[in-house]
């Protein structure tokens, strides 16, 4: 773990790993079929009103989603990131000693 960091190689890829996992389930969320049941209400007023939460609902999840999935990608990229860093700096001192030799 490094101080600057404050994360070790591969916590990032896990929290991505997560995020996904996660999204899984929001992926699932459909509220058109219970919107299409609003008529069922006999109160158009209401009908209406839960057509326009479930759009609005629907919409936002798929919002809250693709930032989620934008997010699990950078964490995924900051993670290979640090390994590329990693393997660098490593390499670099492997050389310094193999010619200090």
């Amino acid at each position: 773990m490094t101080a600057d960091l404050g994360v070790g190689p591969g916590v990032l890829k896990k929290g991505a790993g997560d995020i996904l996992e996660s999204l899984k389930h929001v992926q699932k969320v459909d509220l058109e079929g219970m919107s299409e049941t609003g008529s069922s209400f006999g109160n158009d007023a209401a009908a209406a009103a839960l057509v326009t939460f479930s759009a609005t609902w629907q919409l936002g999840a798929e919002f809250l989603a693709d930032c989620a999935a934008t997010l699990a990608d950078g964490l995924n990229a900051a993670n290979s990131d640090f390994a590329e860093t990693d393997e660098s700096i490593r390499d670099a001192v492997n050389s310094v000693k193999s010619d200090l030799k």
